[in-house]
Parts: structure tokens; C-alpha cells; sequence
């Protein structure tokens, strides 16, 4: 653990993720399911706490309960402490006005007084929807020797969807020169990784400009750099994802299963905390066959499980087959069923001998953009009919039943929702 400076955490944890379909549509992006036993902000948190920054706020809007829940009063992360820990903020009436954070900028505006009492040196802020793990006194330390107003975490780019994403271009010594949001093309091969450690008096000036700036990037950090501020770029080489829709979700969870996974859960010295459920330990049945896969406590399997992620209270039936999937809590694969490539959420039911996926790659009818690749979703509690085939880069919704289904066979990307309102 690092000694640090006074450093107040902020993380962002309240936006909508429209991407994730119905993963996202009950719960913030922060708290999704990952990786067998985690939640995603439990990596942020984990960070903070191995760094050894325990002044924690985490900013919450949209759908909060599950990410609520999750947090209690910080357990968990060793939070819930007399100095410091943990504490969700949310939008709330005040006398004058009543507002919802308009954007990211606004959240921290809306919290100023927040940031006045921690009398902080440095304000970390932090995005909620990332699984990376990072020394943040690494950063701090870099930040303090080259007297930096802002500071900007950077990773390497990605080779897809540049428009989710900042460029970032730099100088030799390590000072931005500009940041090119989210172009329809690749603009470098450096992108912010959404981590930003900001002097506490540049960025309190900053939010009290009568303009009341609304989105951090476009409002704080652009104008900082346009304007000559002292902004460095802090190089992060380790592992970084951004699991902001269906098929980056999807490959951050298979990196967990790969032979040797570039994410390494395992190390005694950087623990990835999370709140744990009181379960029996997974049983694996006699004619089970397990590969490649990760299997949580409270599952039961009794079929065939490959290259696969099963969270607690997991049952895959006899002669089930379960490939390249994620199945959430207390999902239920019967007997004869089969997954491929599919994200199964919780308390969902597959009934016997049925099948989700296939070799056709035919694009979702509605979301081309985010199901494709052969990969299908399933939303929670939602129901697959015994003996139904269901084609691949399928989306079935939250809390669907036999009922809402045209029939049996059901071609690859369709959408199956509540009521029987289905395209196909």
C-alpha cells in the first residue's frame, strides 16, 4: 500500500448504458454481474483500497437498488470506518431547485459541497464501469512531481468502436495536447481510460463558473487543455476493459477463461474484494464434464460445461451442454438444453431440451450494431420454452414467459419481448 496525500475518490456510477440491452436495463453498467462472484465496481473499489485511499463518494442516478444493495456501508472493502469509507450520493431536493445530474460534470457540481468539506489536495475521479486494476499512488505520485492541474490515466486503443472513446495526443515530455472525443475513425493509438486525478483547487474553480459546466470531458477537461492548463498524461499497461456493451461485457468476462487470463484474479497481494453469499460449494456430478470454465459456489453441474462462467446457484441438468456462456445466479439449464455463445442473467429458466444459438450469423433485426458475433442475451427471470430453438444474436427480455413466443423455432436475431410483441 502507497502513502498518499489528502485525496478525495469520486466515482461515477449513475449513467444508463443503453448498449447492454436488457443486462442494463434493471441495473447501472457499475453493477453487473462479472467474472463468477464480482460485481464491476468492485474492481474501482479494490484499486482504492489497495492504493490506500479510503474517502470514498460514489455518485449513483439511474437504477441504483442493485448497485445500492451491493455496496451496503462498505464491508466489503474494509469501508465502513468512523474516518472515511464509503458513501452513495444521489440527486435529492433541495430548497431552491430539484434536479437529476444532466451529465458527469453536473454530478460533481451538484456535490460541490461535498468536495468543499474533504479539504482535499487532489480529486480522484473515477468511472464505475471499468474492470482494470491500477496503483493509484502511482499515479498520484506522477502527478505531484510534474505539478499537474489535471492528470489523465491513458491505455492503449482499442481495435474497434473508436467512437467510444478519446484520443489523446501528447508531447514528448507527457503534456496533453488534445483529446479528440469519440471520432467515426481511430485517432491514434492512445485513448483516456476515464480516470482523472485533478488538483482539488483547479477543479473547484472550474465547477464554479456560472456556465455550470454539464459533461466533464467537454466542459472541464477540453477547456483545461485549450486553455493552456497543465494537463499530463500517466501511462496505465496493465489490463483496462470498458464493459459498456453487450460484446465488450461478453470478451471481458472470457479474458477470466482464457489459458493463461490477462487478468490476474488470483494475486495474494491485490485482492478483488466483494461482498460473498452464504452457499454450499458448487457440486460437480458424476457424468459432468467440465473445461476451461469457472465455476462459483452454489452451482450444480451435471451435464457439460465449456469455456464457460457459472455464478452461484448455477444447475446444468444431465446432458445439458453449456459453451462459451455466462449464466448469472440461480439460473436453470435442464436436462438435454444447450447454450452457445449466450448471456444468461438471473433466475432465468431453459427449459428441457432446449437449444439458444447456433452457427448463423445473422444480425439482430432491431440492434445489428450490438448483437452480432453470434451472441445472444437473456434477460432476468425470462423463460425458453422446453424443446424451443432459438437462433443466435437473439435478445429475449426481461421477465418473458412460454407464452410470449411465436413458436419453437424462433430464426437467428430476433427479439422476443413480454406481451408476445416479437420481431423477427
Amino acid at each position: 500500500m502507497t502513502v498518499v496525500p489528502p485525496v478525495l475518490v469520486l466515482i461515477l456510477a449513475g449513467g444508463k448504458s443503453g448498449a447492454l440491452h436488457a443486462l442494463g436495463r434493471i441495473r447501472t453498467a457499475s453493477a453487473l454481474p462479472y467474472g463468477g462472484k464480482y460485481r464491476v465496481i468492485d474492481f474501482t473499489l479494490s484499486n482504492c483500497v489497495h492504493s490506500g485511499l479510503t474517502r470514498i463518494a460514489i455518485l449513483t442516478q439511474y437504477a441504483p437498488w442493485s448497485l445500492n444493495g451491493h455496496i451496503g456501508i462498505g464491508r466489503a472493502w474494509d469501508l465502513d470506518r468512523r474516518d472515511g469509507g464509503v458513501r452513495l450520493l444521489q440527486p435529492y431536493v433541495r430548497q431552491s431547485e430539484t434536479n437529476w445530474y444532466r451529465g458527469t460534470a453536473d454530478a460533481l457540481v451538484q456535490n460541490r459541497n461535498v468536495i468543499r468539506d474533504a479539504q482535499a489536495r487532489h480529486i480522484l475521479v473515477l468511472s464505475g464501469d471499468l474492470v482494470y486494476t491500477m496503483d493509484y499512488g502511482e499515479l498520484i505520485r506522477w502527478h505531484e512531481e510534474r505539478e499537474a492541474a489535471l492528470t489523465l490515466v491513458t491505455t492503449r486503443a482499442p481495435s474497434h468502436e473508436p467512437e467510444r472513446y478519446g484520443y489523446v495526443r501528447e508531447d514528448g515530455a507527457g503534456r496533453v495536447t488534445a483529446l479528440v472525443e469519440k471520432p467515426k475513425r481511430p485517432g491514434g493509438e492512445t485513448i483516456s481510460a476515464a480516470i482523472y486525478l485533478f488538483r482539488a483547487a483547479d477543479l473547484c474553480v472550474r465547477l464554479e463558473r456560472p456556465e455550470s459546466p454539464v459533461d466533464l470531458v467537454g466542459d472541464v477537461i477540453l477547456p483545461m487543455i485549450s486553455e493552456g492548463a497543465r494537463v499530463c498524461a500517466f501511462p496505465h499497461r496493465g489490463y483496462w476493459r470498458d464493459i459498456g456493451t453487450i460484446g465488450s461485457y461478453y470478451d471481458a468476462n472470457m479474458d477470466l477463461v482464457r489459458p493463461v487470463p490477462p487478468l490476474n484474479l488470483y494475486d495474494p497481494d491485490w485482492l478483488i474484494y466483494t461482498p460473498s453469499e452464504d452457499r454450499c460449494p458448487a457440486v460437480i456430478g458424476r457424468g459432468a464434464e467440465v473445461r476451461q470454465c469457472l465455476i462459483s459456489h452454489g452451482a450444480r453441474v451435471e451435464g457439460a460445461v465449456r469455456h464457460s462462467i457459472l455464478f452461484p446457484g448455477v444447475h446444468v441438468g444431465a446432458g445439458a451442454v453449456v459453451e462459451e456462456s455466462i449464466v448469472m445466479h440461480d439460473a436453470r439449464v435442464e436436462s438435454g438444453a444447450r447454450l452457445k455463445r449466450a448471456i444468461v442473467d438471473k433466475r432465468v429458466a431453459i427449459g428441457q431440451g432446449a437449444s439458444l444459438g447456433s452457427d448463423e450469423d445473422t444480425p439482430n433485426v432491431e440492434f445489428p450494431r450490438d448483437l452480432g458475433g453470434r451472441l445472444s442475451v437473456v434477460g432476468k427471470g425470462a423463460v425458453i420454452p422446453a424443446g424451443a430453438r432459438v437462433g443466435s444474436n437473439t435478445l429475449i427480455e426481461i421477465g418473458v414467459t412460454e407464452r410470449d413466443y411465436p413458436g419453437l423455432k424462433i430464426p437467428a436475431g430476433s427479439v422476443i419481448r413480454p406481451g408476445g410483441r416479437s420481431a423477427t
